[in-house]
């Protein structure tokens, strides 16, 4: 199972460009990423609460191999 991008073979695009394909993504809304997040085990919502700025550094460590 991959779970983190490190476990993706190949050479990744930097976060810039992972936050602009994020942007085509079918969950996008009038240009609002939207995200299917879990409070709780079987309880998930769904938010465009989530800054792109904390998006961009999680992207940012996770291409750095953070």
């Amino acid at each position: 199972m991959k779970r983190d991008l490190s476990d993706i073979p190949g050479e990744l695009p930097d976060a810039d460009t992972l936050l602009s394909l994020m942007g085509q993504d079918k969950k996008v809304v009038d240009g609002q990423l939207r995200f299917i997040l879990a409070r709780r085990i079987g309880e998930a919502f769904v938010t465009a609460d989530v800054p792109p700025a904390a998006v961009r550094g999680v992207l940012l460590d996770a291409v750095s191999g953070n």
